[in-house]
Formats: C-alpha cells, structure tokens, sequence
C-alpha cells in the first residue's frame, strides 16, 4: 500500500500473510525494509532532529556523499 510521499522520498507498506513491513527509499536508492516499530522510531528522530521547518528555525543543509 503506497503511502503519501514527498519528492525525496517514498514509503510504502507490505503486508505479507501476518507480516508487515514498510518500506521507505529516497530518491531513487535501493528499498530499504523496516518493521513498523523501526519506522515509528526513525520517524520520531527525523522528527526530533530535521523538524526545525515547522518551529520556524532554519533546516540544515545536507551534502550526499559521492
């Protein structure tokens, strides 16, 4: 099941038999699988971490390694 996506990245959730599974990749990059709890984790830090736009403070830059 496709979830919303922003245009740097694309999450998506897979359900298979009693398993789920979501699965996030940015831009273009190879899946990478987590479990639900692993993603509500990953969420919350970005959150923590990257939230600044909606507290009206600057966002960091960030440089992708070559």
């Amino acid at each position: 099941m496709a979830m919303p996506q922003s245009g740097a990245f694309s999450v998506e959730e897979h359900v298979h038999g009693d398993t789920v599974w979501v699965a996030i990749r940015a831009r273009g990059a190879e899946w990478s699988w987590l479990t639900p709890q692993e993603a509500a984790r990953l969420g919350r830090e970005w959150v923590e971490k990257y939230g600044a736009a909606e507290a009206h403070r600057p966002m960091p830059h960030l440089l992708a390694a070559e």
